[in-house]
């Protein structure tokens, strides 16, 4: 194969990343506004633990409710969104979670490992 091939194939994958990110940011920026215009009652818990990484219990300390409570909120949160944005868009909620979770996990490994 010649080197043609390999820079228009590098030029188009650049492209398409470009295009994907651009795309992923838009999708965030849709699923936060929606979030944000959920009733308090169901926004706080969702923004607390997707975009502020608190877990149940902790949110539940925060907002002085159940555990139980905080979940039941995320559940209907999350019936409410799928409702208005669609399924795929609710997946773009995982990997915010999952991002940090990953990169918290690398943290936590690394300092275990020094010290």
């Amino acid at each position: 194969m010649d080197g043609s091939y390999g820079e228009a194939f590098q030029e188009g994958t650049e492209r398409m990343s470009g295009s994907l990110a651009a795309n992923r940011k838009e999708k965030g920026e849709a699923l936060l506004s929606a979030v944000l215009s959920l009733p308090e009652t169901l926004r706080e818990p969702m923004y607390l633990y997707y975009y502020e990484h608190f877990n149940t219990l902790e949110i539940a300390e925060v907002l002085l409710i159940e555990p139980e409570n905080v979940r039941n909120r995320m559940s209907r949160a999350r019936k409410k969104l799928k409702k208005q944005l669609g399924v795929s868009q609710l997946d773009h909620l995982k990997e915010v979670r999952n991002c940090w979770s990953a990169s918290k996990r690398s943290y936590n490994i690394g300092v275990r490992l020094l010290g």
